[in-house]
């Protein structure tokens, strides 16, 4: 019988950030601390945190390669005009009047880089045409905390590759894995795939990065993450998941020490 990767549910991506179960993203804040945690998954009274213009261009790119007919609707060229003038704010501001979010001659033509780029790769191209499933969501009880996770990956293929699209400025191996590392994109994955199983009583294959640079050539690189990196990325997810279940039941949000802590300058920079 072959593997089934019906999504649990059916929702907009903005339904999916306000549904309150436990995600990756939320998760990283916890490695700082608790109280971090709380400030942006739990307080009431949270101010909403606004992108930063490399978030933006990322999610108005995911959008160009995974949901195309969307992107048109929701993205418009911005007039090349500048605003310094009286004119130019005009155009702006009429550009601006269908609601759509407005894209800069250079990003547009990022963007178009990119897609192009990804199209012509043959691993890249073959991941989004083959059967598959683009931004769907999974939501599930982790059995051991009893906490409700949720993920939403960019892809995942009839065969059971989970695929996620990176931009990012260098996406060679050496300089990608340090992103993996810096960016905890290892958690993400455990957190999809463990996520994934439990919503659907199926571990996918995998996980592959869909490394994309920002800038031309506008280089692809597919990259699959691998078993022991999976593995550390799940045990730290185990560990944080009973961190918080224990937060949860306390209601204590500890942030950094309460006692003076001894620090000394890494040793590259003492030489």
């Amino acid at each position: 019988m072959p593997p089934d990767w019906t999504p649990t549910h059916s929702m907009t991506n903005e339904a999916y950030h306000l549904y309150p179960a436990v995600s990756r993203s939320a998760l990283t804040h916890l490695l700082r601390s608790p109280k971090h945690y709380w400030e942006v998954a739990i307080n009431p009274n949270r101010v909403p945190r606004e992108g930063t213009p490399a978030m933006q261009f990322g999610t108005a790119v995911h959008m160009a390669i995974l949901q195309p007919s969307l992107f048109v609707t929701e993205y418009a060229l911005a007039p090349s005009i500048a605003r310094t003038t009286k004119a130019g704010k005009e155009a702006w501001a009429f550009a601006a009047e269908g609601g759509k979010q407005l894209l800069t001659t250079a990003e547009w033509d990022s963007i178009k880089g990119i897609k192009a780029s990804i199209l012509s790769h043959p691993a890249a191209s073959s991941s989004l045409l083959t059967a598959g499933r683009n931004e769907c969501t999974f939501i599930a009880k982790d059995p051991a905390t009893g906490l409700d996770l949720k993920c939403r990956p960019d892809r995942i293929t009839d065969s059971g590759w989970v695929i996620d699209l990176k931009t990012t400025q260098d996406a060679s191996v050496t300089e990608f894995t340090r992103s993996i590392h810096k960016f905890g994109y290892h958690i993400q994955a455990a957190f999809y795939l463990h996520t994934i199983e439990l919503a659907t009583g199926q571990r996918p294959l995998g996980f592959i990065f869909m490394a994309a640079e920002k800038t031309a050539p506008y280089a692809v690189h597919m990259l699959r993450l691998c078993g022991a990196s999976i593995q550390f990325g799940t045990g730290i997810i185990q560990t944080q998941l009973a961190r918080l279940a224990e937060c949860i039941a306390t209601d204590t949000w500890p942030a950094y020490e309460d006692s003076v802590v001894d620090v000394e300058l890494p040793g590259w920079a003492l030489k």
